[in-house]
């Protein structure tokens, strides 16, 4: 594997392209994608246009149909997108400035002016404005959006950008490789600094360390380590200070960010002896991701896969634990479309990406997550992490 790979900068530009050509093919005048630093879902179509990975500020790119994008936020944002990305075309805008902060010397101006510039340069009046990231945006700039080219024009177009994202190139399977490489050191690491007595979030903070010591620029969600009935109940967990104890349930969810693609483990692990229950649910969720690994292939179906992992969960008479669908895409977002069920009706292509996640939770002893990632290739699912999926007992 090469240390540190990267998504080289002519793969953004042919990823703008790609975007220009499906609006031409749905007619769109304007793109509009908003980003903002939210960590699982707000940065992803900067990051994946431009590298941009917004912080503090938020971001929207202004795509025309003929032209070259600009990327509008607030002021102190600037340089920092051209020290970072490659974008080479930003403008502050009203909409995004921190109206408590003065900036003398900046050049502010509402958001009408990029686009009605955008529209002035392709020689077009605004007939048809898709919204990216349609349910994120906030209201003030939806309306603002809706005042400049009226609602009757814009639209929802969140499918222009996710379909060109279905399949990961060579560049990013190298990248997401290695994200997963840094999640399985997290993960044990983790599982090392796991012993009775010792707090959640010192269990955390060595898993950390590791990842941020091999390239993680942060985490897609959370760091979750917990510990016991109550904090390993719900689905998701906040690492608390609670102090593992012996005969107690851990489970360790983590999903390191490198070069903005993620990378998402989790292990159930046991602390001495705990009831039968748990580790019959463990042993369930083995197989249960093992039995939707097997059909995860091309022409395979989504909710086949769903359902033969929930097979196995009813079969263990876990079925109604098995709370939510247990896989989805991974990429620039931790958890992003497809996901593995019925509503995904495609067929699986070669060179996708799923995370394989068997939730069992809502139970009188706790709860459970086991994840890990595959690869589509022509013969089947490559695993991305090379640890060993059984019971693991400290």
């Amino acid at each position: 594997m090469k240390k540190h790979p990267v998504i080289p900068k002519e793969e953004f530009k042919e990823r703008q392209e790609k975007v220009r050509q499906k609006m031409k093919e749905k007619g769109f005048d304007l793109l509009i994608a908003y980003a903002d630093d939210g960590a699982v879902f707000g940065q992803e179509y900067t990051r994946w246009l431009f590298n941009y990975q917004p912080h503090f500020e938020p971001a929207c790119v202004i795509i025309p149909a003929e032209g070259e994008p600009v990327l509008l936020t607030g002021y102190e944002s600037v340089e920092y997108i051209y020290a970072s990305s490659y974008c080479e075309n930003v403008q502050v805008i009203e909409e995004f400035v921190y109206g408590a902060h003065e900036f003398p010397f900046a050049e502010i101006v509402p958001m009408d002016v990029p686009i009605n510039n955008a529209l002035k340069e392709m020689g077009r009046e605004a007939r048809k404005v898709g919204i990216v990231g349609y349910e994120k945006v906030p209201h003030h700039l939806y309306k603002r959006i809706v005042e400049i080219v009226g609602e009757e024009n814009v639209e929802p177009a969140d499918s222009t950008i996710l379909d060109l994202r279905l399949t990961k190139s060579e560049n990013e399977i190298k990248v997401i490789e290695y994200a997963y490489h840094i999640a399985e050191k997290g993960i044990e690491a983790a599982i090392e600094a796991i012993k009775a007595g010792r707090e959640e979030r010192h269990v955390a903070a060595e898993a950390e360390y590791v990842m941020r010591s091999l390239g993680a620029e942060g985490m897609g969600i959370d760091t979750m380590v917990a510990s016991g009935k109550r904090n390993t109940y719900p689905i998701i967990a906040r690492t608390s200070f609670r102090k593992i104890q012996e005969n107690d349930l851990v489970t360790l969810t983590i999903a390191p960010r490198y070069e903005g693609y993620h990378g998402a483990i989790a292990r159930p692990v046991i602390v001495g002896k705990v009831d039968q229950e748990i580790e019959h649910a463990i042993n369930t969720a083995i197989q249960a991701q093992k039995a939707a690994k097997e059909l995860l292939k091309p022409g395979g179906k989504g909710a086949q896969i769903d359902a033969a992992a929930r097979k196995v969960a009813k079969e263990g008479g876990l079925a109604d634990h098995f709370v939510y669908t247990g896989g989805h895409s991974i990429g620039v977002s931790e958890f992003e479309p497809p996901s593995l069920n019925a509503l995904f009706k495609d067929p699986i292509e070669e060179n996708m990406v799923f995370s394989i996640d068997i939730p069992l939770f809502f139970n009188d002893w706790g709860g459970l997550r086991l994840e890990d990632g595959f690869h589509v290739t022509k013969n089947g699912a490559r695993p991305l992490q090379s640890i060993e999926n059984k019971l693991i007992r400290i």
